[in-house]
Formats: C-alpha cells, sequence, structure tokens
C-alpha cells in the first residue's frame, strides 16, 4: 500500500513539473503576441503620419446656377482626384466619400446650350472645402460638359387613371372631380415641349358606397430639372344610392302646320328615371319639359310621335317613356 502510495507521489510531482512548464510557456507566447501588436500598431502610426499621393472619389454638388437656367441632361455625380495627404487623412477619405460643390455661376460657353466647367482651374476653392492636411493635385475628369437650357413653366392637365367599382345600387351623385384638374411643371423649355399631360398613379376603388375623397400621387417624369406646383391631387366625388322614380308628365308638340288638329293617345307620358335618394324628393315636373316633333315623324314616315326630354334635372339619368311611341289622329 505504501509502495503503491509513493508511485502516486512521484506521478504528480512529475505532472506539476510539465504544467510549470507550460504556464511559462504560454506566457512567453502571450508576451510575444502582445510585443508584436503593439510593434504593428507603432509601425502604423509611423506610416500613416507620412505624406502619400493616392486617388480619391468624391461626390459632386453643383452649385449657383445662372438665374433663369436648368440642366438639361444628367451630370455626372462623382469625380476622381489626386489628392496628397497623410495616410490617416487618405483612409478617411477612402472611406467616407466626401462632396465637393462646384460653382457653376460663371460657365464658359462652348456653342448652342452646351456649356463647359473646368474643375482643375478652381483647385484653390475647392481645397478650401477640405481639411487642412488634404491638398487636391489634380482631378482627372478635366472638363465637365453641361446642358443648359431655359427655365419655363408649362400648365398641363392632370389625366385620371382610375377604376371604380360601386356597390350594388350605387353610383356618382355628379361628375367627379379633380383637385386640382392641371399642374404648372417648371423646367427646361427643350423637356418641357414634350409635355402635354400628366398621369395620377394607379388607384382602384371596389365597393364604393360613400364619398370618395382620396389623395392619389402624379407620376413624375423622369427627366432632371423638372419641379411641379403639386405632387399629388385630391380626387372627390358625391356617392349615393339610387333608386327608380316616376312621373307622369305632358308633353308638347313641335312643328304642328297650323291648318291641322292632332289628337294623341294618350295625352301625357310616363317619365322614368333614376336618382340618389337623397335627391328623390327634388325632382317635380317643373324639372321636365316633354316634347313630341310633329315634322321629324312626318320626314321619317311614322304614324307615331317621339318623345323626347328637352329639360331635365341634372339630378336624374337613365331616362325613359311610358309609351314609347304616342299614337295619334291628325285633322284639317
Amino acid at each position: 500500500m505504501a509502495h503503491f502510495f509513493c508511485i502516486f507521489i512521484f506521478l504528480n510531482l512529475i505532472m506539476i513539473g510539465r504544467n510549470s512548464k507550460k504556464i511559462k510557456s504560454n506566457l512567453r507566447l502571450r508576451m510575444f503576441v502582445v510585443f508584436l501588436v503593439f510593434s504593428f500598431l507603432f509601425w502604423m502610426l509611423i506610416k500613416l503620419s507620412k505624406i502619400y499621393s493616392s486617388e480619391v472619389t468624391f461626390d459632386i454638388e453643383y452649385i449657383n446656377l445662372p438665374s433663369g437656367k436648368v440642366f438639361q441632361s444628367s451630370l455626372i455625380s462623382t469625380v476622381n482626384a489626386s489628392v496628397r495627404s497623410n495616410g490617416f487623412s487618405i483612409i478617411k477619405h477612402k472611406f467616407n466619400v466626401k462632396k465637393l460643390k462646384f460653382d457653376v455661376s460663371n460657365l464658359a460657353f462652348k456653342s448652342g446650350r452646351k456649356y463647359y466647367y473646368l474643375p482643375n482651374n478652381h483647385l484653390t476653392e475647392l481645397k478650401l472645402q477640405l481639411d487642412d492636411e488634404t491638398h487636391i493635385e489634380r482631378i482627372a475628369q478635366d472638363t465637365i460638359f453641361l446642358n443648359l437650357g431655359l427655365k419655363m413653366v408649362k400648365r398641363v392637365p392632370v389625366e385620371l387613371d382610375v377604376n371604380i367599382e360601386f356597390k350594388l345600387g350605387y353610383n356618382f351623385v355628379d361628375a367627379i372631380k379633380i383637385v386640382p384638374d392641371s399642374v404648372d411643371i417648371m423646367g427646361p423649355d427643350v423637356v418641357l415641349d414634350t409635355i402635354y399631360k400628366i398621369l395620377t398613379s394607379p388607384i382602384e376603388l371596389l365597393e364604393v358606397s360613400n364619398t370618395i375623397n382620396s389623395t392619389v400621387d402624379l407620376i413624375k417624369f423622369k427627366n432632371l430639372g423638372l419641379t411641379y406646383s403639386s405632387s399629388e391631387i385630391n380626387l372627390v366625388a358625391d356617392v349615393d344610392k339610387f333608386t327608380e322614380g316616376s312621373l307622369t308628365v305632358p308633353f308638347e308638340i313641335l312643328n304642328l302646320p297650323v291648318k291641322y288638329s292632332i289628337t294623341t293617345f294618350p295625352k301625357e307620358v310616363e317619365v322614368i328615371y333614376i336618382v340618389g335618394l337623397s335627391n328623390f324628393s327634388k325632382i317635380n315636373k317643373e324639372n321636365m319639359r316633354v316634347l313630341c316633333d310633329f315634322k321629324k315623324s312626318r320626314d321619317n314616315k311614322l304614324n307615331y310621335l317621339i318623345p323626347k326630354l328637352k329639360q331635365q334635372s341634372p339630378l336624374i339619368s337613365s331616362v325613359r317613356f311610358v309609351p314609347s311611341k304616342i299614337e295619334y289622329l291628325i285633322e284639317k
């Protein structure tokens, strides 16, 4: 028993010795890694503090456009430039694109509507837009061409793109309204000359039974330099449940020769119409005037008169007559 105990103690001493060596080895490795990291960071600081020349991309914003002028075509939105700066600034410009403002108030004229801007002639003012450490040596795009046109205003009608389905028995009380029914578009004259109307976004209204009052976006043209007096319209319409109404109305006979007298069968006609429930009580005989043209029947060799509604209320629709043909006897 004592023999085995001695062996156990011996083996444990060996393991402790090995573990001690491993700990010392791991500690050396960690110290080496820490030293390596600090060395790398120190080396990077030295390198990034030095001055370099590099190519950097800048976004462009065009400012101070001459009064009464607008751009007629797409413009380049970025330029590449050779800059000289320390490593820190160059990395900053690589990952955070800076915007350069090109002052186009005094463009050089080429011909017609074409102008050009020479960015390398404006390096001093462009430099003021950057940090003190960064110097622009040269812009790669040495000439930027611009098409300028006269800024004009044109009023164009709005065309509605709508599909409306009513609930059974419902319909418009009067015509649908678009507010505004036209918009002013401002932009280059050559672009406006091609525009005659502006469409709304498609809209679908289903099972409609209440007054319509919806906002609809306009579909803007994909042209640079166009602005709009409104970007949307209101769609307005009164909706009501409709029912059938009828009134018995006397009729008049036109163009009957003086030497003739006429007897009709019947002497009145029933006018059947469709009207909104809210306006049902507003319809009466005074809203209607029914005429029969004797000359037209005679010219068409008809032996009956045809009633026509000469005067009717705008509140009614789908008018029909009973009877639709009026028999008559003529006497001299």
